[in-house]
């Protein structure tokens, strides 16, 4: 009983030293995997309180496809944490042969930019969720690349997750 204990408040540090928490789930499936598919899903994003995130584009300047500048951030950054793990964010493609993927689902951004958000782990084959996982991070309200800093963050954070929980 006292191993369960030791083991859970291990978990729990983890965790809570990576900025990201499980909020279900566990990444037990994914030992032994290469890569993880992620994609970015703003569909349920909300700016400030409950108003349309298009209220919040509309402040500045934005790259037309900012969507996918800003996965590009989250790569690099979640890459260079999982890299001596040998485990790899990829984008979203019809060649990864990957068992799961990765949505990161921002829900609610604040007037400077900083989001609260969940990322979803999907077994591809099954379209089973396995994990939920809630971060925020810090962002900035007038970037071309919208989700730049946020993304940049979030790779940081959960691929810090991943590497600890994957050893």
């Amino acid at each position: 009983m006292r191993k369960f204990f030791l083991f859970i408040a291990f978990i729990v540090s983890v965790v809570n030293a990576s900025g990201a928490k499980f909020v279900e789930g566990s990444l037990d499936c994914i030992k032994g995997e290469k890569n993880i598919a992620v994609s970015l899903d703003c569909s349920k994003l909300v700016y400030k309180k409950n108003r349309p995130f298009q209220e919040f584009l509309d402040k500045a300047s934005r790259m037309e496809n900012w969507e996918e500048e800003s996965l590009k951030y989250f790569f690099k950054k979640f890459n260079e944490e999982t890299f001596k793990s040998h485990f790899f964010a990829v984008p979203v493609t019809s060649r990864n042969k990957g068992k799961y993927e990765m949505v990161i689902t921002p829900l609610k951004i604040n007037g400077g930019g900083d989001i609260k958000a969940h990322a979803y782990i999907f077994n591809k084959e099954t379209n089973e969720k396995v994990a939920t996982i809630e971060f925020k991070t810090d962002g900035d309200d007038n970037d071309e690349i919208t989700l730049r800093d946020p993304m940049k963050e979030a790779g940081e954070d959960l691929g810090s997750l991943f590497k600890k929980l994957l050893k």
